[in-house]
């Protein structure tokens, strides 16, 4: 029996009638957003993932989500985005993506987008960042090309760059 559900979509609003148990991802694909892949569809690789943003005490709060697990209807009410949210139409990279341009943190980019959702949603939540906090947003994600240290190394640039921002205010 398909249900009535409601979320925004990186940034449309999504009013579909659809089998609440559809997995979201699936979903997500369908509507021809192939940033977000599918890898292992167990939740162990990363490279589904997607920002799910709840509000919460008058702020929205986002976290990292496998979207190969959740079924649509854990998504109704809210702010889903996808590795296309995270850009302007015809604009240039973001601080996130072009550290991993200028790191070399991408070889075939399969996981890529998963990383960078990922490390999007730690910057976007206000909160203490540090080293080990910057480096555990990517718990979930799994490179099988690059190694790690490159990612490691992009994700630094953007923290330090964050910090010296925030320092100037």
């Amino acid at each position: 029996m398909n249900k009535k559900i409601n979320f925004i979509l990186n940034s449309e609003l999504i009013e579909i009638e659809i089998n609440p148990s559809t997995v979201l991802l699936d979903f997500i694909r369908s509507l021809k957003f192939t940033g977000t892949k599918e890898g292992c569809k167990e939740g162990d690789c990363g490279a589904c993932t997607v920002l799910a943003g709840e509000l919460i005490e008058d702020e929205v709060i986002y976290r990292s989500v496998n979207s190969c697990l959740i079924p649509v209807m854990n998504i109704s009410g809210k702010h889903v985005v996808t590795i296309e949210g995270l850009n302007q139409e015809n604009k240039e990279l973001n601080p996130i993506q072009q550290a991993f341009v200028d790191c070399g943190a991408s070889q075939c980019g399969f996981c890529t987008p998963g990383f960078i959702v990922s490390l999007t949603g730690h910057f976007l939540n206000k909160g203490k960042s540090n080293h080990n906090s910057v480096i555990d947003s990517m718990d979930g994600n799994i490179c099988r090309c690059t190694g790690h240290n490159s990612i490691i190394r992009a994700a630094e640039i953007v923290s330090e760059k964050k910090k010296k921002k925030n320092s100037s205010m």
